[in-house]
């Protein structure tokens, strides 16, 4: 793990209040290869921990949000994860426009109202909805024309806040699993724009239902797919 910060009040509290982030921390990146607990898809990747919140019911502003992504983008971060449905945002897709500015990905979770929020695609965001283990849409993921991939987000398997782990639920778990991706990604090819990388996460997916479908996007996400196409890129 590397510095963080808490984007609601300045300071450099960034513990977990509620449990979602170390959860949701630990999709993307809990540590691998040490025979102990779970391994993320990413999970030689450094965490930098921003709080966006300092409500117990993990209740979440879009100006924090978006203070946390300015802050990660001018701390050189390369992936950011907001495990919140912000994708109709447009104080966190200005934030999400300047970190991609910067050489940096903003992936977001698509939402669990079960339905079409009627949204357009988001440029600058990478939007995910959530799938099962036997790559049907999860009946309580949003979908619709802003969501890019679909991710695994059923019973996922996670750190949990003060110890153990547990299974999860959500597109909260979708988006740091597409995350997680767009990091190796990103280790595979370092000289890769943020264009490309986003090019290769959905041209790698897993087309489930055609090339594009309102429920998975452009696909479901695979990691190792994605690692061998962008290391052949030039």
């Amino acid at each position: 793990m590397t510095f963080g910060w808490n984007a609601v009040d300045g300071s450099s509290d960034t513990s977990d209040v509620m449990g979602h982030g170390t959860a949701v921390a630990g999709t993307a990146a809990a540590t691998g290869n040490n025979a102990t607990g779970v391994s993320s898809i990413a999970w030689n990747a450094q965490i930098m921990p921003i709080r966006i919140t300092n409500r117990s019911d993990g209740y979440a502003y879009w100006s924090d949000a978006a203070r946390g992504l300015n802050w990660a983008a001018d701390n050189g971060a390369h992936v950011a994860n907001i495990s919140f449905a912000m994708t109709n945002s447009s104080t966190v897709s200005s934030a999400a426009q300047y970190m991609r500015s910067k050489g940096g990905l903003v992936v977001v979770a698509g939402g669990n109202d079960g339905s079409d929020p009627g949204y357009t695609d988001n440029p600058h965001m990478i939007t995910v909805s959530a799938t099962t283990s036997n790559d049907s849409k999860a009946s309580w993921s949003n979908y619709g024309n802003f969501i890019d991939v679909g991710a695994p987000g059923a019973s996922i398997l996670t750190t949990n806040r003060g110890g153990g782990y547990g299974n999860w639920n959500g597109t909260s778990f979708a988006s740091p699993a597409t995350a997680g991706v767009v990091a190796l990604i990103k280790g595979a090819n370092p000289g890769l724009t943020p264009d490309e990388v986003e090019a290769v996460l959905e041209s790698s997916a897993d087309n489930i239902a055609g090339d594009w479908h309102s429920y998975y996007g452009h696909g479901r996400v695979n990691a190792a797919a994605a690692v061998q196409m962008a290391m052949t890129m030039d």
